[in-house]
């Protein structure tokens, strides 16, 4: 049975806002120095389970749990949780990384969310999030529940 190849961690860390916020797969251990030294200085995870958790904690560095099962998208209060770390990491001078397990579909999706949430329309947040990691593989229910959010930021 061939094991697959774990890409290094910086060449999976794609950033949407340079220095503010990036996108990565979930980062073990040994790769938070790395991280770290790349700019990041907290994480959000969006993995329906805990796991790294303590490692964040463990490390001093600041986290914040939003669970979300694959493939889907986040509630309402998750997109205000969302926001409100990410503004106030990055006021604190701290760039955001977001992960899932591969960080393709649900860091997509939360990136995204951000991004339409402080006033990018869905396509340039698409093509953006396409350009900074061309991978990104959004099924059409989280492509949806972008469109949608973009209509209720207009109302």
């Amino acid at each position: 049975m061939e094991q697959e190849t774990i890409q290094p961690i910086l060449e999976n860390l794609w950033w949407v806002i340079p220095g503010k916020l990036a996108g990565v797969r979930k980062p073990i251990a040994e790769e938070l120095t790395e991280l770290q030294t790349a700019g990041v200085q907290a994480i959000i995870s969006v993995m329906d389970d805990p796991s790294n958790l303590d490692l964040y904690q463990t490390a001093n560095i600041p986290y914040l749990w939003l669970p979300i099962k694959g493939g889907t998208t986040p509630s309402q209060e998750q997109i205000h949780d969302l926001q409100n770390f990410v503004d106030n990491q990055n006021n604190l001078g701290n760039a955001v990384a977001i992960h899932c397990t591969n960080g393709r579909r649900r860091t997509g999706t939360m990136l995204a969310t951000y991004l339409i949430c402080t006033g990018s329309s869905y396509n340039d947040v698409i093509e953006a999030i396409r350009r900074a990691n061309p991978e990104i593989e959004l099924r059409e229910n989280q492509h949806k529940f972008l469109q949608e959010l973009e209509q209720g930021m207009k109302l």
